[in-house]
């Protein structure tokens, strides 16, 4: 009888700590879930100012393929009013 209260400690004991790795187990995996989310709201959000980036950049390829042009115009106005 003594063997058996011994050997229902023991297994209690050992539930106990196995509850207790189970809950350290949650615990990292919801924390790796938040890292997890916070990390793929850096990518939206790094992936969202790409997308402005390359918008501008077309924009100033366009802006200086303008400026190019009038120059071009330009010197050709002054071509002509050369002495």
């Amino acid at each position: 009888m003594e063997e058996q209260s011994i050997s229902t400690k023991e297994i209690a004991e050992n539930i106990a700590q196995i509850s207790q790795g189970v809950g350290e187990v949650n615990e990292n995996v919801a924390q790796s879930s938040s890292v997890a989310g916070e990390i793929t709201q850096s990518i939206g959000e790094v992936n969202q100012s790409a997308g402005e980036m390359a918008s501008s950049s077309s924009q100033v390829r366009l802006s200086a393929e303008d400026l190019s042009q009038l120059a071009e115009k330009l010197n050709i106005m002054v071509g002509r009013f050369k002495v």
